[in-house]
């Protein structure tokens, strides 16, 4: 039975949506946007959520994670480009909204302005998100 997935990411970027938009295209009833969305979660089972920030987070992205509740997301799962205490309070931010943390968030290096995510990365992406996929259906 498939589950309500939503793919997020921050900021919006090319690169970062075509890797979003490739995993989406693979879970039945799953969407994806940018952070902030469009339009805001509610009722999601499952948010991965796709961040790349330096030091000091925005304050859209902050209050994205503190706005996070049992009634809009379930469970998050996040993917970060970030120094570890950035990370940390960020999803730390989530947990105290409500949220649960399904997996460890993983800290993996994005690809720069003239990269792009190898096969390697996004085996090691799909992975995660196969992991916390099956954590939420069970």
């Amino acid at each position: 039975m498939a589950i309500r997935l939503r793919i997020l990411h921050y900021p919006d970027n090319k690169k970062l949506s075509a890797l979003c938009n490739e995993i989406n295209s693979e879970y039945e009833n799953s969407k994806f946007d940018k952070i902030p969305p469009a339009y805001p979660c509610e009722n999601e089972r499952l948010l991965i959520a796709f961040i790349k920030t330096g030091k000091e987070a925005s304050n859209e992205l902050k209050m994205f994670c503190s706005d996070l509740t049992k009634a809009r997301v379930q469970n998050v799962a996040f993917i970060f480009d970030a120094p570890a205490a950035t990370a940390k309070a960020l999803s730390d931010s989530a947990v105290s909204a409500g949220v649960k943390l399904v997996c460890e968030p993983k800290y993996m290096k994005f690809p720069g302005l003239f990269g792009n995510f190898g096969d390697a990365q996004k085996k090691e992406i799909k992975d995660y998100i196969a992991a916390a996929y099956a954590a939420c259906q069970s």
